[in-house]
Formats: C-alpha cells, structure tokens, sequence
C-alpha cells in the first residue's frame, strides 16, 4: 500500500480497444513470457497465439517444462478458443526466423523479451570479445532479425503493434550495475527503438515501443549470490514498494498494444521509481 491511499475494492473498467482474434507472437518464454502467454490470449481474445523460444525446455516455477507442454497448458485454458504453438528459435538466425514468418504469418502483435546477460556485475575490463559480441549479437541483432524478418516476409499485419524489452534491470543509461555487455547491447536497442521508431511506422505500419523494467525475481536476475543480493537491495528501496513482476510488465504491454496508445519509439521504464532521482532537503552533511 503507498502512504496515504487506501484502497478496498478493485474497479475493472477499460477504455482500450484491440484488434479481434489477432495474432500474437511472443519471443523469449521467461517470467514476462509465461505470464503474457497465460493471459494474453482471454485479454484479446486471439485466434493465434506463437511462443517462441531458443530452448525446448524451459524453466517454469522454478521446474523444467517442454516448451510444447507449456503451450499446450496455455491452449487448454482457453478451451481450443485460442490456436497456441511453440516454436524453437535462435533469434541470431535470417532463415529460422524467416521461417517462423512463413508459418505463422500476419502477426497483429509482438513482445519480444529474448536476451542474455552475460557476467553479471563484471567490470568492463574483465569481459572477454565473446561476453560483449555474444550480448550484441543475442539482444541487439536478435531482436533487429526479428523485426527485420517480419518486414521483409510480410509477416506483420497492417499496423503491428510491437513491445521489446530492452532490460530486466531499468539501468540502461541510468545506473550501469548489471551486466556491462548486456547494458552495451541494450542501449544500442534503445537507439533502435528510439531513433527508428517513426521510419518503422510510416514506413512498414509497424508500431514499436520499448519496456524497460527493474529487476524481476527470476534465473535471471538470480543467477548467482552476488545479482540475488543486488536483487534484494533493489527491493529494500523500491519506492512503490516490493519488486517489479510481470503483472507491472504485462499492464504496460498492454497500454503499447491498444488502438488508443498514441506512442511511437518510446520506452517506458517500469520500475516502480527505483531509477528516479531521489531529492534530499535540509542541510547537507
């Protein structure tokens, strides 16, 4: 609860319009992932559901799940409202990717959370040429490659509306304490996002913007004791209180995806005001 507000019921009213029984794809099945693919599918009512990843197991819970399962998991929740599919894909790949176009074509939206965070909390000068390239290569080239193969198949539906994750960690640009070949990969994203925005638009009708969250609790961001402390104390200030989750992920990807959603090339970082400057009055010590 913030300080002052006190809250007894929740209102459910929306003022958002999507497409009907639209396509969705949904590239890289972690955290933010699964919880989008559980929902998504009531939230827009769609006809297909595409959930891509590199990896034909993946973790779920905290547990190895086949991809397949997860997706077949998913279609029965829906009670065969909702074509769901699981794709391997390497993100890195022209011709998968293309492919994955090919079979599934006319994707209405995209959310695109695929990326690697190679030697958490490593300073610069101790990266290897294959730490930082394999970054660029997963997180910026991969999501470039899908958004490229998209265009060029004619894979997009008129006026897609797309939603890339640049970070689990809202430090790009503003704090610098993850990973520093992620950080690198992912500020050259941004500048994707950013600086292209408007050509994808006019261009190919296609609708991108960016998602920046703080750090989920999740493989990633915990993947060793020293990023699970730095999670921890992330969470202790954390203005809004508690971590981001991908409740916070999938609000704001779903603000992105509305007919009404009038944004183009912006990233909205979700994290609860960790990153804001923090004012201090009185004296100074």
């Amino acid at each position: 609860m913030i300080a002052g507000v006190h809250t007894t019921e929740v209102i459910v009213m929306s003022a958002l319009t999507y497409l009907p029984r639209a396509t969705a794809l949904i590239v890289g099945t972690g955290l933010m992932g699964q919880h989008m693919a559980r929902n998504v599918s009531e939230w827009l009512d769609l006809e297909k559901l595409v959930l891509a990843d590199h990896a034909e197991q993946i973790n779920v819970g905290g547990e190895g799940m086949a991809l397949a399962d997860f997706a077949a998991e998913v279609a029965d929740s829906r009670a065969g409202a909702t074509e769901v599919v699981a794709e391997t894909l390497d993100v890195t790949s022209e011709a998968e990717v293309r492919s994955l176009f090919e079979r599934h074509p006319g994707v209405g939206y995209l959310m695109h959370t695929a990326g690697i965070s190679p030697q958490p909390l490593t300073p610069p000068e101790a990266l290897t040429r294959e730490d930082v390239i394999g970054a660029c290569e997963v997180n910026l080239w991969g999501a470039h490659n899908v958004l490229k193969q998209g265009i060029v198949t004619g894979g997009f539906a008129p006026r897609t509306r797309g939603v890339i994750i640049l970070s689990t960690s809202a430090t790009v640009g503003s704090e610098g304490r993850a990973s520093a070949a992620y950080e690198e990969s992912k500020g050259g994203l941004m500048n994707l996002l950013t600086l292209q925005g408007r050509y994808f638009a006019e261009e190919h009708g296609l609708i991108l913007n960016g998602l920046a969250p703080s750090p989920l609790r999740g493989p990633m961001a915990a993947q060793n004791p020293v990023s699970a402390g730095r999670l921890q104390a992330v969470e202790d200030v954390m203005p809004l209180g508690g971590l981001t989750d991908p409740s916070h992920i999938a609000g704001a990807t779903m603000f992105f995806w509305a007919n009404e959603c009038w944004c183009v090339g912006e990233v909205l970082t979700t994290d609860g005001g960790y990153t804001k400057h923090k004012p201090i009055y009185g004296g100074l010590e």
